[in-house]
């Protein structure tokens, strides 16, 4: 597999850093800690700050007769999507992110009340099904290190941990979203086994073996849903451009489109009765809508007031759920490629083998901490870089770019006094216009540190003792990490390679630079010694995994490096991914730099990236 089993691990005590509400599920606890909300009482903790592209304002909808206004069934701050219902329709299934990680809940729909955890773990839990008697579920988990389908027994009166489920597949691909036949003897999935970063439908028996594909098409076919008689599999497919719904023998013969061409459509499920659920894409809006079996008699389940998505049906009859975004007019939301709250989820904090960390999610790209002013500066969207509090609060914006150009990857000084971010293109060539500015805090005393050729100077990052920066340059004609003072003065190269070396950073210590190269192949990451004078030294490689290890960043003392790495490989279709770039880098890793040891920090179906790791405590 890509990576080894990271979860369960002994001794990694993962403590969830909120005010937990259960309701009847169970108890409340309180972990507080002055420094960063709740946390361990009197357990100062260090954090990490990652760029998290999420969506927001998911929410669960239930619709009762077609066309009607949905209701809201779900109201939390985080994300809860993907739900599934047994058949007789009474369990409502579905994966929320309210602890930080995607879990299982499960709500009583007889009932409405509290949502509960059902499966918990530091791993993604996600796509749930139901076998057909109800007593059991089969879902997707990260528990091993990558995607795989896992089985447990259903149990809505307690929380389970992942590590008792099963592990079905244990394979190196990523495989998503089982449908279980109606005679409980197969599972149908889709797979990128065969592709990386594009799937096919693949079918087994309950317990995992047999394995057998069932489609051959370029792109992404996903999502598949049995017929109630188990003769016929729906999907949707790519293979005529936009995706749309197909279907098929349960073989794999026969397969032919059901929803017209050149209108997106996903997720399809049977509705009692026969008709085909799914959602589909219309005047810019996602909407459930169904079909009778041969493709006639189109008829709109939801109404059009919002987006919604992944409809579910029990088999014995009405509702239909779906999760949607519930509409919100806040003038604070973030202005990212995906807007929503600054902090995008509450703070976990995970035990490491020598400390605790604070995990914080952001919407704010390439942040930078320092822990002197307690400010978090980071860039909105490239167009502009903000400092504020790590919640969003206290938030201005620091430096504005020309119109045109972009503003990216800010660095803060070690005292808090000045900050220095890139200044033009992103992902540009070397003979780019992209430059190094320096200004305060107060967007005062703007200058350019690297002016007067064009060379594409980014990624800066100020040494510890702020009297250097650090930094990606291409004046050479090729993309090489150069040191210059702080002033911009006295510039010199400290790597010569035709590959490309980039996204460069100062250890804690002043001694070593850590960046990103693809010089063996494949983007991965470096450690390159530093003399007292600044002269380059003895380098070797850090990581060496399939998939790209980047943005790295050292831990306080040195001792640990956190990056983003695609090692874990998909966790999900891509077209069910209503975001910019599902996964290109993929998961926060931190790697102990003395032996290598590895563990990874987030597991979901999102892009993480750029993380930075500081003290917690303000001085």
């Amino acid at each position: 597999m890509l990576v080894p089993p990271l979860n369960p691990l002994p001794g990694l005590a993962v403590l969830l850093a909120r005010h937990v509400r259960l309701g009847a599920c169970a108890p409340m606890f309180l972990i507080a800690c002055s420094c960063v909300g709740w946390l361990l009482a009197d357990e100062p903790a260090e954090q990490v700050i990652y760029t998290a592209l999420r969506p927001a304002h998911w929410d669960l909808f239930l619709i009762e007769e077609p066309g009607s206004k949905p209701q809201r069934l779900t109201n939390d701050p985080a994300l809860d999507y993907n739900p599934a219902i047994s058949a007789d329709g009474r369990w409502l299934v579905f994966c929320s992110e309210r602890s930080g990680d995607p879990n299982l809940y499960v709500m009583d729909l007889d009932r409405r009340g509290t949502a509960c955890r059902l499966v918990a773990g530091r791993s993604m839990v996600d796509a749930p099904a139901f076998a057909p008697g109800g007593d059991r579920l089969f879902f997707v988990s990260t528990r091993d290190g990558n995607a795989d389908i896992f089985t447990l027994e259903f149990s809505p009166g307690e929380t389970i941990n992942v590590s008792k489920a099963v592990n079905l597949t244990s394979h190196p691909g990523g495989d998503f979203n089982p449908a279980v036949s109606p005679d409980g003897r197969q599972i149908a999935f889709s797979s990128d086994r065969e592709g990386y970063k594009a799937s096919d439908i693949f079918v087994m028996q309950a317990d995992g073996s047999r394995v057998k594909r069932l489609t051959d098409s370029p792109g992404w076919d996903g999502s598949p849903a049995w017929a109630s008689d188990g003769k016929t599999l729906f999907f949707y497919s790519e293979r005529d451009g936009k995706p749309r719904i197909y279907q098929m023998d349960r073989d794999g013969e026969h397969q032919r489109p059901l929803t017209p061409g050149g209108q997106p459509a996903l997720s399809p499920t049977v509705l009692p009765g026969g008709r085909i659920a799914y959602s589909v894409q219309q005047d810019g809006k996602w909407v459930i809508e169904s079909r009778q079996l041969d493709g006639s008699e189109p008829r709109l389940e939801s109404d059009q007031s919002t987006d919604y998505w992944a409809p579910a049906s029990g088999r014995n009859g009405r509702p239909v759920v779906c999760h949607g975004v519930h509409p919100v007019d806040d003038p604070r939301q973030f202005n990212s490629s995906t807007p929503g709250p600054f902090l995008v989820h509450e703070t976990p904090l995970v035990s490491l083998p020598d400390r605790n960390v604070a995990l914080r999610a952001i919407r704010g790209y390439f942040p930078s901490w320092n822990a002197n002013t307690g400010f978090v500066a980071s860039d909105e969207g490239f167009n502009g870089i903000v400092i504020s509090r790590p919640d969003g609060s206290d938030r201005r914006l620091a430096f504005e770019p020309r119109p045109g150009s972009k503003a990216w990857r800010p660095s803060w000084s070690p005292d808090g006094n000045w900050l220095a971010c890139s200044v033009g293109q992103t992902f540009a060539k070397p003979g780019t216009n992209v430059a190094i500015w320096k200004f305060r805090p107060d967007g005062s005393q703007q200058v350019n540190l690297t002016a007067g050729r064009v060379h594409n100077d980014a990624f800066p990052d100020f040494s510890p003792d702020g009297t250097r920066i650090v930094f990606r340059s291409g004046r050479d004609g090729n993309h090489e990490i150069y040191l210059m003072d702080a002033d911009g003065n006295n510039p010199r190269r400290l790597t010569d390679h035709p590959a490309v070396d980039t996204m460069p950073t100062f250890s804690a210590k002043n001694d070593q630079v850590a960046f990103t190269s693809n010089r063996g192949g494949d983007y991965e990451i470096y450690l390159l010694d530093l003399t007292e004078g600044g002269a380059p030294g003895r380098l070797r490689r850090l990581t060496d995994s399939p998939g790209r290890d980047t943005h790295p960043k050292f831990s306080p003392d040195g001792t640990w490096m956190v990056f983003a790495s695609e090692r874990g490989g998909m966790n999900d279709e891509s077209p069910l991914i209503p975001v910019f770039n599902p996964q290109p880098y993929g998961e926060i890793v931190v790697q102990r730099i003395s032996d290598g040891h590895l563990l990874r920090l987030t597991h979901n179906k999102w892009e993480d990236g750029t993380p930075t790791w500081g003290e917690c405590q303000v001085k």
